[in-house]
């Protein structure tokens, strides 16, 4: 009789069946079996669908770039405007997802035949570290040490924070060294351009990604005054850094629902036939009159009089007044919590745009991104500000990311006069309080539509840019961490902390180390 197991994902999978069971194929191999080349494409699509899911969501949500449609919807994010977030609500799935997928490069890493495939273990190493760096991020301390052993060890301890964030770090050195001193031409332990579905083999790019991974996780620790965090800074000095958007792409394809592109089939317009409007995803989200009035220079917001170019490329404009008049095209957005107003239409605001509106033979066959340029343009731009004893040209790097942010969205404006018309704002290079403000301001716009997550978690760092939250929040600020799943308390009770509701909202020792001051 075949045994079942049900333990926390934490450990590693949700279900799994005895190894000596006599009723498996023997023809089908177990996954231990299986080598690093055969393992690799799953560790980089399922990571990328675990990040354009719940996590996506819930950071739009509230960096206030989305509002939902109450024209479809009674009620839509209610819980999430009221910032009622509970262990047992789907924001868990940010937890599940990701650990789920990171068991696809753990297993990479402690293969018995990690070391016939040195490439492969790093490439695993890279995805550890960005998949990981979130798991802390939203929640704070976290099984890592003993997580990822399966039936070897069902209920895994909880690591500090920074102790995961260090080893994140040295695996990354690891992965580094490990490219440096393997030759990506030999056959015998090259990765291929079929298995590696983001950089097709070319192990400099990730080499360039390890590094901007590297900076982002010792940037998000700027708070603290820690040697090992400058020592590694200071080892990226003359770094090469990510320089083109990092695509990933196995073969999209609308041809079935698990073959499209994830983000797509979350948020896109259309079901990936394209036989019907996308209902729990593109229709369940409307432009927020936050963002809306942002990048319209609505004199209510700090960049009043500036209309941000990229606004049409990410969101459809409308051409009704909420009178009915016929007015200008524009971005119109509802405000969060608010009810809906006596007369207005769902065609009187704006939907997202982007690539999210088209059908599936587009959106949904696209590539993902995994990082954009102008992402790692803004992180360089930060670390000058930061760190100029071992970065330099802040200004410059904050002005190549918007101009790779308008190449991006194939616009023909300046973005230089954009940023002239910007620079005294308190959004401003020049004008803002704290050039993080206006880095922030950028990363809110930049990232909207592919990695809303890195504005959330750096807007709980620096309280940039301005996020109002919704009239209907039962709390004066957004929750500094997310609670442990329900799946953790029931398959690892005896390890799992315990929080109360007021620890999410308060900077105590629960915090995410990083942000506890």
């Amino acid at each position: 009789m075949k045994k079942i197991f049900l333990y926390t994902i934490a450990a590693g999978l949700t279900l799994t069946a005895c190894k000596l069971d006599d009723n498996m194929d023997p023809n089908v191999p177990l996954t231990e079996d299986l080598t690093p080349r055969l393992q690799i494409t799953a560790a980089e699509t399922s990571l990328f669908a675990a990040q354009s899911n719940n996590m996506f969501s819930l950071s739009k949500i509230w960096t206030n770039t989305v509002a939902g449609n109450y024209y479809q919807y009674a009620a839509p994010m209610t819980a999430e405007y009221q910032m009622n977030i509970t262990s047992s609500s789907n924001i868990g799935n940010i937890w599940n997802n990701n650990y789920l997928a990171l068991a696809n490069s753990a297993k990479i890493i402690n293969s018995k035949d990690a070391a016939k495939f040195p490439l492969h273990v790093a490439i695993a190493k890279i995805l550890m570290a960005n998949g990981m760096q979130y798991i802390v991020d939203f929640y704070g301390d976290a099984p890592y040490s003993e997580a990822f052993k399966e039936q070897s060890n069902l209920n895994p301890k909880y690591d500090k924070g920074e102790d995961i964030y260090k080893d994140l770090v040295i695996k990354l050195n690891e992965a580094i060294s490990a490219i440096d001193n393997n030759d990506s031409d030999d056959t015998s332990i090259s990765v291929t351009e079929s298995e590696d579905v983001i950089f097709h083999g070319q192990m400099e790019q990730w080499k360039k990604l390890a590094n901007t991974i590297k900076l982002r996780l010792l940037l998000r620790q700027s708070k603290l005054n820690d040697s090992f965090v400058n020592e590694q800074l200071a080892s990226l000095s003359g770094a090469s850094f990510v320089d083109s958007n990092v695509e990933i792409n196995p073969g999209f394809s609308n041809a079935t629902e698990q073959q499209i592109n994830p983000l797509y089939l979350n948020f896109g317009a259309f079901n990936y036939t394209y036989t019907a409007n996308n209902l729990a995803g593109y229709v369940y989200y409307k432009a927020s009159d936050h963002i809306a009035k942002l990048v319209e220079g609505d004199t209510s917001k700090p960049t009043s009089g500036v209309k941000d170019p990229r606004r049409a490329a990410m969101f459809r404009t409308v051409t009704v007044g909420l009178d009915g008049s016929t007015i200008a095209a524009k971005v119109v957005g509802i405000e969060q919590g608010q009810t809906r107003i006596d007369g207005t239409t769902t065609a009187m605001y704006s939907f997202q745009r982007d690539w999210m509106y088209t059908t599936p033979d587009d959106g949904g066959t696209r590539p993902g991104y995994i990082m954009l340029k102008s992402e790692a343009e803004l992180l360089l731009a930060e670390a000058a500000v930061l760190y100029p004893q071992y970065f330099s040209n802040a200004l410059g790097h904050y002005t190549n990311a918007v101009a790779e942010s308008f190449a991006f969205y194939g616009l023909t404006a300046s973005s230089s006069d954009y940023l002239a018309a910007l620079d005294s704002k308190t959004v401003g290079w020049s004008g803002a309080p704290s050039k993080i403000a206006a880095i922030q301001y950028q990363r809110l716009i930049i990232l909207n539509n592919y990695k809303p997550y890195e504005t959330y978690i750096n807007y709980l760092k620096t309280g940039y840019p301005e996020t109002p939250l919704a009239t209907t929040a039962l709390y004066p600020n957004k929750p500094y961490r997310l609670p442990y799943p329900i799946s953790e308390f029931i398959g690892n009770s005896a390890n799992v902390p315990k929080l109360t509701e007021a620890d999410m909202f308060t900077k105590n020792q629960y915090t995410p180390f990083w942000n506890r001051n």
